[in-house]
């Protein structure tokens, strides 16, 4: 199954082109030898006046294979430029020096509509072959493998990457390979929701440390305990708008305590649910073709479901964080 970067969470797929789309001599840039362009088997850097030394090391077979397809891609790239540049001027040249034996201006209109038109398709016909363009529509399985284990992911991230390399394996027919796309942009919702509510529990960790509810509730007796010694009407009012005032921050800080929970609680569902695609996936790999279009859209049913909890998990975290006192 053909997978590209258009289909990839955007996140993870600018993280992937920008060490495959790296120049050949740091491809992939993770201090790996590359054969002639990194003759040393150090490297060294300079910071703060200390010269820093690393040790390269040698590249595993995946990307072996990843550095010779940008290989490839980049000889690609310049045999289209060439093109690009000489044909259009050739058959501007021909058209033309035709043209212009019967009428020299239409011959020159002609010839220079020809160079425009071939030099602008020529433009985009090279542009098509670079490394970013073709991994938008191609990431090869081998370029999956050498990429993935690089980049610094979460737990969900690292799950939703071997769905990746499952999908790259799977043969399926055009029915379930359509609904697993389907599958796939899902998985993309969700992983983005997950991102959502970590920011979401970053957002109430600072205010959890501005409303304990322990440190509220001793603050709340001893209030009580004051208030219900008081004699004074003046002095029991203003103790009675503190007790107040108090008792609204302890119920905030004991709904915002239930709303991390449920952050956290919805955080490890969906990395349950990816993590139950993923084996639901792996299920397709030696199912028959029949119960393998059943199986997709089973995955795509459960997807569905989790975001539909997600976004009412997000709605009350929301309504939680509206909170004021």
């Amino acid at each position: 199954m053909r997978i590209g970067l258009d289909e990839i969470d955007p996140q993870i797929g600018e993280a992937m082109v920008d060490r495959l789309s790296a120049p050949l001599n740091d491809f992939l840039r993770d201090n790996i030898r590359w054969g002639s362009f990194n003759l040393l088997p150090i490297s060294w850097e300079i910071k703060g006046g200390t010269v820093k030394v690393t040790k390269r090391r040698e590249p595993t077979e995946d990307e072996r294979f990843a550095h010779s397809m940008r290989r490839k891609r980049d000889e690609q790239v310049s045999m289209r430029a060439l093109g690009a540049a000489f044909l259009p001027s050739v058959a501007g040249t021909v058209v033309g020096w035709t043209v212009a034996m019967g009428e020299p201006t239409t011959g020159l209109i002609s010839g220079l509509a020809v160079w425009a038109a071939g030099t602008g398709a020529g433009v985009w016909w090279t542009r098509r072959a670079t490394p970013r363009e073709r991994l938008r529509r191609h990431v090869q399985l081998e370029e999956l493998r050498a990429v993935l284990p690089l980049l610094s992911l979460t737990r969900a991230e690292r799950v939703y990457g071997d769905a990746l390399l499952l999908l790259a394996r799977t043969d399926a027919t055009p029915e379930a390979e359509n609904t697993l796309r389907d599958t796939l942009r899902q998985l993309n919702g969700l992983l983005n929701s997950s991102r959502q509510l970590e920011h979401r529990r970053a957002t109430l960790l600072p205010l959890l440390g501005q409303h304990s509810t322990a440190e509220l509730e001793r603050e709340y007796a001893e209030i009580a305990g004051r208030l219900s010694q008081a004699t004074d009407c003046i002095t029991r009012s203003m103790m009675q708008q503190s007790l107040q005032m108090c008792a609204t921050r302890l119920e905030n800080a004991k709904a915002f305590a239930q709303g991390l929970e449920r952050l956290n609680a919805q955080q490890e569902a969906i990395l349950h649910t990816l993590a139950s695609a993923l084996s639901a996936m792996a299920r397709l790999q030696i199912l028959s073709n029949p119960q393998t279009e059943v199986a997709a859209q089973e995955i795509a049913q459960t997807v569905a479901s989790m975001s539909q909890q997600t976004r009412a998990v997000e709605q009350a975290v929301e309504e939680v964080m509206s909170l004021r006192g």
